[in-house]
């Protein structure tokens, strides 16, 4: 089964493995890379995840109990990480801006990464899954890390109505509400059509992987140990658990 779960989850790490030595080789000039990135964020992605959601067999599946536990296993989290920021502040030396970073990489997690693992491990269920959960999670994730960022950073407090448009801004959520509204209603799409919005949404997964990791940068990482390694455990370690308590629950 490990061994099931490791051959699925490579070809993700390959990709961006490729990725990152096209941004070191200079293959593909750097500035090139922003543009990469503006083209899988607006118009790849949220065609794939319209796609995956308007084909998805909604029949058997209680979209109910999927969007609870992983909503509470955010809002969970959200708190914790908040709640642990004086004494990350006093027992780790970390800055408020500093916080940030780790609240973010705490909380928020990198969809095209996310698309692409479950493409691959779980096929179009379980792709459209995922760009479920992107609907109901990143409005309630963009408002509150905004929230942070900017109480963190900035002498100016958010206000709600700039925090929301900005979170409404996000293309992957009108795509996720769209393509599920279009599934509900029972709304027939022409076939050429959506064979042209299959070729690019899968373009989307190749590219968004390669820009992923083309963003890395090993030297930054290095020099920030401390905190990514408190992101590592509270992203990789503890968040998963409060997901399987909720789906337990």
């Amino acid at each position: 089964m490990e061994f099931i779960i490791f051959e699925s989850l490579l070809p993700v790490f390959i990709v961006i493995g490729v990725g990152l030595l096209l941004r070191k080789s200079a293959l593909v000039p750097e500035p090139d890379w922003r543009g990469i990135e503006l083209l899988g964020y607006w118009l790849l992605f949220p065609v794939l995840v319209f796609d995956s959601l308007v084909r998805m067999d909604l029949s058997g599946i209680d979209l109910g109990a999927i969007t609870q536990a992983y909503l509470a296993a955010v809002l969970i989290q959200l708190a914790l990480i908040w709640f642990l920021r004086g004494a990350m502040r006093q027992h780790l030396g970390l800055s408020d801006p500093t916080f940030s970073a780790v609240f973010q990489t705490s909380t928020r997690w990198n969809g095209f990464v996310a698309l692409a693992i479950a493409s691959k491990m779980a096929g179009t269920q379980g792709l459209a899954l995922v760009a479920l959960i992107i609907a109901i999670t990143v409005p309630v994730l963009n408002v509150v890390n905004v929230a942070v960022l900017t109480v963190c950073t900035s002498q100016h407090k958010p206000t709600l109505w700039t925090t929301s448009v900005n979170t409404f801004k996000v293309p992957l959520i009108w795509a996720a509400l769209l393509g599920l509204a279009v599934n509900l209603a029972g709304i027939p799409l022409y076939e050429p059509l959506l064979v042209s919005l299959d070729v690019v949404g899968r373009a989307g997964l190749g590219i968004g992987l390669l820009a992923v990791g083309a963003g890395i940068r090993l030297q930054a990482m290095r020099a920030a140990k401390l905190p990514v390694v408190v992101t590592v455990i509270a992203k990789l370690v503890i968040f998963p658990l409060w997901v399987y308590a909720g789906c337990l629950v």
